[in-house]
């Protein structure tokens, strides 16, 4: 029984196969040959030349020749060659626009058809047509859809005014259709409303327009959300989300969004803890705490989904949890974010953040004991940023410092984190500079000085040379390396080896008198600016007594300001911002809205048209030239006014700093 089942599928799935569309990808009619199709009377040749034609427009092939032909063909009251007619002319309309104008009568015919459905096509074809002198046209059409009987038109309509809006803003405010839309907020098909809000907020949001939001309203709304799709329920949470509210109106909008945390679909339920974050703040302090362990369970139900919403959920609340640092406070939900063999390496990249960022006292055992495992990882990037992860839990707590040592010194005898282990040494070591030094005698011992690559690693090891040099075996070889390399090393290399034989003078001139004359010659030398007023620097107050000891006690006594717990923090400025657009592209960048999207509707467009920089290539070429009309010439370089003080006794003299010359770009991006 069950073979005769499986051959009847089998047959049935290879009868299905020979009548898909897929062979129209592969090399068919050309030219001539489908025009004549498409002016045949043959309803089955007409229908398979146009698929020919999607299939070609699909593939990025030209077919705005077929135009004339397939505009004649919108008359048709076949549905299927209908639609892909209103397709076609989407896509090809504004590469003819004075042709275009040809189908308008269709457009306007089929929006009263008796079909609902052609009745929609009609009106969202019109609005996806982007060619200015239809625009006039679809406001008829487009109003009578607003107040259709069939909710399926009036929730496309809906649609179609945002549509106009992006293209014609001026238009779309003028004929009233704003205010025809916020009635469409109360109507009496969810899936109505969903489209309306939807469309509202987008329109608010760049129009300066405001709608007012009641409790009546909002009541409304959420009784509406169970007759929306997921997306039409995102669309409405979204828009509820955008008000803040007095703390009536925000009790009342969080008890309500509460039951919609147990969702299963990822986006319904971050944009109720949208929703919620929104209004927490205009409750008091005490009632909103109660709602945090109400968030906790969700969340860590998302860790559970795939790797691409576990990261967009990890990128969001790293922002709610540095605004609210009551989240996640019992030690078990820790293990939610703990790695797993099947996540990508950018999860896992960003679970180690965020397990910095719960690290605490009372789970700080159980994230050092994973971080361990972590260590021993097969892939060398997600093993570095452990270790590097290991070193920040040392920074933060000094309770985990002796198991991070040991796990440390475990590691020296891996060559390939070598570099990596010397880089959490240092951190550990500038924030305990007296109790752990004697982890850094076997590690120097491993480290090949000549095989080092990394310039932060190199950096390391000569701070490291220069701040324990006398505790440390053959720590003047280690620095004579990089003295004898200085020329072929990066800026940063180099002015870490200029202080470190600052250091190694300042503890015993008279033994490192000519390794310091050797160095600071070479830096004197250089043609980075910092490097060589740094070594100057030094070199002229080390030649006076009064202002070595002032040096000494600056260099050997005070420490920089040590920020390394491994927290990638936003600016506090912005938090406040990011967590409002809770779910959003910008939170999962960590960046306003405004810092990476373009401008709204054509503006960007015609503003680009409007300057004639259409050609990428001769814009480059007009900033280089002056990017500011009429600016004059850049001032020549000019000598300082005043001589250098002189430099000790054998010293090359300094070379004169030249004053940059003036760049109009500078009067608009700053210099």
């Amino acid at each position: 029984m069950a073979s005769k089942i499986a051959s009847k599928l089998g047959a049935e799935l290879r009868k299905r196969t020979k009548k898909t569309d897929g062979k129209f990808f592969k090399a068919g009619k050309k030219g001539e040959e489908l025009k004549g199709d498409l002016n045949s009377n043959d309803k089955d040749l007409q229908k398979n030349a146009l698929k020919q034609i999607i299939a070609d427009m699909t593939l990025g092939r030209d077919v705005s020749k077929f135009f004339t032909e397939v505009v004649k063909l919108s008359w048709t009251p076949n549905m299927e060659v209908k639609k892909l007619v209103y397709l076609y002319l989407m896509a090809n309309a504004k590469l003819h626009p004075d042709k275009a104008i040809l189908a308008v009568n269709t457009f306007v015919q089929d929006s009263q058809h008796t079909n609902p459905i052609v009745r929609a096509l009609a009106v969202r074809t019109m609005l996806c047509i982007r060619v200015d002198n239809i625009a006039d046209h679809v406001c008829p059409p487009l109003r009578n859809a607003l107040k259709d009987k069939s909710e399926y038109v009036r929730k496309t309509a809906a649609l179609g005014v945002l549509k106009l809006f992006h293209t014609h803003p001026a238009l779309c405010e003028e004929q009233g259709f704003i205010r025809e839309l916020e009635m469409l907020v109360t109507d009496s098909a969810p899936v109505v409303v969903a489209n309306a809000v939807l469309a509202l907020s987008e329109i608010m949001e760049h129009s300066g327009h405001d709608y007012p939001v009641t409790e009546g309203l909002v009541k409304r709304l959420f009784n509406c959300l169970s007759g929306c799709t997921e997306w039409g329920q995102v669309s409405v949470l979204d828009f509820i989300s955008r008000y803040k509210n007095s703390p009536d109106i925000a009790l009342l909008i969080v008890e309500r969004c509460v039951p919609r945390l147990h969702q299963s679909h990822p986006a319904v339920l971050l944009s109720a803890v949208r929703v919620i974050l929104r209004n927490l703040d205009a409750l008091p302090e005490q009632q909103r705490r109660g709602y945090f362990p109400k968030l906790t369970p969700p969340i860590v139900t998302l860790m559970g989904k795939d790797p691409q919403t576990q990261y967009v959920t990890m990128r969001c609340m790293t922002l709610v949890m540095q605004k609210y640092t009551g989240l996640f406070s019992n030690p078990k939900d820790v293990k939610a974010f703990f790695c797993t063999d099947e996540d990508p390496v950018y999860v896992r990249l960003e679970k180690l953040n965020v397990l910095l960022q719960l690290l605490n006292d009372r789970n700080a055992q159980s994230i050092l004991k994973e971080l361990e495992e972590y260590c021993q990882d097969v892939d060398p990037i997600f093993k570095a940023r452990s270790v590097q992860a290991l070193a920040s839990c040392a920074v933060r707590f000094e309770g985990c410092v002796p198991r991070v040592v040991e796990v440390i010194k475990s590691l020296c005898m891996n060559v390939q984190l070598v570099e990596t282990v010397l880089l959490a040494v240092k951190d550990i070591l500038r924030k305990y500079p007296s109790a752990f030094i004697d982890v850094l005698p076997p590690l120097l011992e491993e480290i090949d000085v000549e095989g080092m690559e990394d310039d932060e690693a190199k950096c390391a090891l000569v701070w490291a040379v220069g701040e324990f040099g006398e505790q440390l075996p053959d720590a003047q070889e280690k620095l004579m390396h990089f003295v004898d390399t200085f020329t072929e090393q990066s800026n940063s290399v180099q002015l870490a080896v200029v202080t470190a034989t600052v250091k190694f003078y300042l503890r015993s001139s008279s033994a490192h008198e000519g390794l310091l004359n050797n160095v600071l010659g070479k830096a004197t030398a250089q043609d980075n600016a910092d490097l060589r007023d740094r070594a100057y620097m030094y070199w002229r107050m080390l030649s006076k007594e009064e202002y070595a000891s002032k040096l000494a006690g600056f260099v050997l006594n005070k420490k920089a300001p040590l920020r390394a717990d491994g927290v990638e923090d936003v600016d506090v400025s912005k938090v406040n911002e990011l967590v409002g657009k809770f779910s959003t592209v910008a939170c999962v960048y960590h960046k306003v809205p405004a810092s990476f999207l373009p401008d709204y509707g054509h503006k960007g467009r015609d503003k680009a048209a409007e300057e004639g920089y259409d050609d990428q290539d001769e814009y480059v070429e007009d900033e280089e030239a002056s990017i500011v009309p009429g600016a004059e010439a850049p001032p020549p370089a000019t000598a300082p006014e005043a001589a250098a003080p002189a430099a000790p006794a054998a010293t090359p003299a300094a070379p004169a700093p030249t004053k940059p010359a003036a760049n109009a770009l500078d009067d608009i991006f700053g210099p």
